[in-house]
């Protein structure tokens, strides 16, 4: 019969990566498979080896920077994951049936832009309301969005969590994008009825993808994270 990793080796081995700076628990398990892994096979091969001298073959096989390229290629692997669900919640609003929502408000939108003539100070006063509405956000909301962890466990999903909210530090370079873009193109520019559609077009599209990266994501990610680790959420 084949050694195998008993759970006192397990627990060494997630010792071994909090002491190689590998502190997000989720990053460890993958971690710890892989070195439980390389060890198992070297005991196919040489039974007698020990735990420890397994362990450090196994880690030579990782590389100097094979622990943080790991780390990194989690991470990345995770916006990925969670910025093909906000292009696919963005596109639902882009086909049957709610498509006509969308061209509903883009139209509605086109109409009043047309009927007011000020699209200069309309697009402004969104930008104003944008940012006074993600500073509500961060104040009130932000606070229970938050994954509520058992102490002395770090998740690398809960920091996807925490950075797919942190969307309107990027809002507040707004003003200065609109205001650069009017200057550009001139105001009696964009009173053009087909620029006016593509502003109000836009409006409605960053309002849904917002809404998304604010609402949408972190509630998947909560659930994500409860589904893969129940006994770690409070």
């Amino acid at each position: 019969m084949n050694r195998t990793i008993t759970n006192e080796e397990n627990e060494q081995l997630f010792h071994f990566c909090r002491r190689h700076y590998v502190y997000h628990y989720d990053v460890q398990i993958e971690l710890v498979d892989h070195l439980a892994s390389a060890i198992e096979e070297q005991w196919e091969q040489n039974p007698e080896l020990s735990f420890d001298e397994g362990l450090k073959n196994a880690f030579k096989l990782f590389g100097i920077h094979g622990f943080s390229n790991i780390k990194k290629q989690k991470e990345k692997e995770l916006k990925r994951k969670y910025n093909r669900l906000l292009w696919k919640y963005l596109l639902k609003f882009y086909r049957w049936p709610k498509v006509i929502t969308t061209f509903v408000c883009t139209l509605g939108l086109f109409l009043l832009l047309q009927l007011i003539n000020q699209t200069m100070w309309f697009v402004g006063s969104y930008v104003v309301l944008l940012l006074f509405a993600t500073v509500l956000y961060h104040h009130f909301v932000f606070k229970k969005m938050k994954l509520q962890i058992v102490p002395g466990k770090s998740f690398l999903l809960a920091d996807q969590l925490q950075n797919s909210t942190q969307v309107y530090i990027g809002i507040a370079q707004l003003p200065n994008i609109v205001y650069q873009v009017f200057n550009i193109s001139g105001v009696k520019a964009v009173e053009n009825s087909l620029i006016l559609f593509g502003i109000s077009f836009s409006l409605v599209l960053v309002t849904v993808l917002l809404y998304g990266q604010l609402f949408y994501i972190p509630k998947k990610i909560k659930e994500h994270f409860i589904e893969q680790f129940a006994e770690f959420a409070l």
